[in-house]
């Protein structure tokens, strides 16, 4: 199954943002960290500067909705509560589908 998730960062958590950046990038390609769950695309979403990331979209491939909220939860920005919303969503893939 395919989910997306849409998450929105909490108020002044830019600095926490930027300072774990790396990490996250490098769990999400870490497939050993989160082995039932493929991660198909993912990045910042931007504020209206069109500078600022500001939350993320992320398109996951899971045998469950409880697995892919459980890979961003375990996420080093999961862990430092980044988020102040964080929906994920099962979806249907029609177009741009990898493989």
């Amino acid at each position: 199954m395919y989910f997306v998730v849409f998450a929105t960062d909490r108020e002044g958590m830019g600095g926490e943002r930027r300072r774990l950046s790396d990490s996250f990038a490098a769990y999400l390609r870490d497939e050993a960290r989160h082995p039932d769950v493929i991660v198909h695309q993912g990045g910042p979403t931007l504020g209206a500067d069109e500078e600022t990331a500001n939350g993320l979209c992320l398109v996951l491939e899971a045998p469950s909705l409880e697995a892919a909220r459980k890979c961003v939860s375990d996420s080093p920005y999961g862990q430092a509560d980044l988020f102040a919303e964080c929906h994920v969503r099962q979806w249907t893939w029609m177009t741009g589908r990898p493989g």
